[in-house]
């Protein structure tokens, strides 16, 4: 039996679940009292995000992103499309878009990983390579990689909806998606050598630091300027 697509899935969707909970479980039951997103819109909008993951990753194989026109063109399709779902009526100016985008993000991270460590697995067993500890350590973190990435700039996005930017912060994700993508082309022309590697860690350390950003700076700053309006909106009623 073939268990590639068991392995792919386990090494997509498990950081993307992962990094959910993680981020999440600060603002739901019973760290809070009252949740600051609802959890039915929330997992259906992490079904939504893999949806968009498998059809962007699709269109993607028919374009070398080793090139840097290639890297502009889906750095902006991959976030354009988060800020179609977002921009809907229902998440305009509201406190919870931001973790709605954020699991949009790893929805899409998470299956865009299980297309990229499938094919690669698939690709090694054509090849008649077995792959070893190695192999695996770099698909992980490739596909962690993508998790963090997408999961920041979702919730980047969802701070633009909910501020009433939409198209600055746009701006700001396709920034943060396109510098990985370009140094992901030192990764893809040349992944077993040095220069591969070395992209391979600075795109992780892209991909993390903001990611460290949203969960620690502004998801906390957004929340604590949303309750203070509501307590100061309840100290003038009263």
């Amino acid at each position: 039996m073939n268990y590639d697509m068991f392995i792919a899935g386990a090494i997509g969707i498990g950081p993307a679940l992962a990094l959910m909970y993680w981020t999440l479980k600060d603002y739901t039951y019973p760290a809070v009292e009252k949740p600051f997103f609802d959890d039915r819109r929330l997992f259906g909008l992490l079904a939504v995000g893999m949806v968009l993951g498998v059809v962007v990753y699709a269109v993607q194989q028919y374009f070398p992103i080793e090139m840097v026109l290639y890297a502009l063109l889906f750095a902006i399709i991959y976030e354009i499309v988060k800020l179609v779902v977002l921009n809907l009526k229902r998440f305009s100016r509201k406190l919870d878009t931001p973790f709605y985008g954020l699991t949009i993000g790893l929805g899409m991270g998470a299956m865009v990983a299980v297309g990229y460590v499938w094919s690669s697995l698939i690709t090694m067993a054509i090849g008649g390579i077995s792959p070893n500890l190695r192999d695996y350590a770099v698909l992980i973190v490739l596909a962690v990689q993508l998790c963090l990435l997408n999961g920041a700039t979702g919730a980047i996005i969802g701070v633009g909806i909910t501020k009433g930017q939409p198209f600055g912060f746009l701006a700001n994700a396709i920034l943060v998606h396109l510098a990985y993508n370009l140094v992901m082309i030192g990764f893809y022309t040349g992944p077993i050598s040095i220069l591969g590697y070395v992209c391979l860690g600075v795109a992780t350390l892209i991909a993390a630091y903001w990611y460290y950003r949203v969960h620690f700076q502004v998801l906390p700053a957004l929340v604590k300027e949303g309750v203070s309006k509501y307590e100061a909106r309840v100290e003038k009623l009263n």
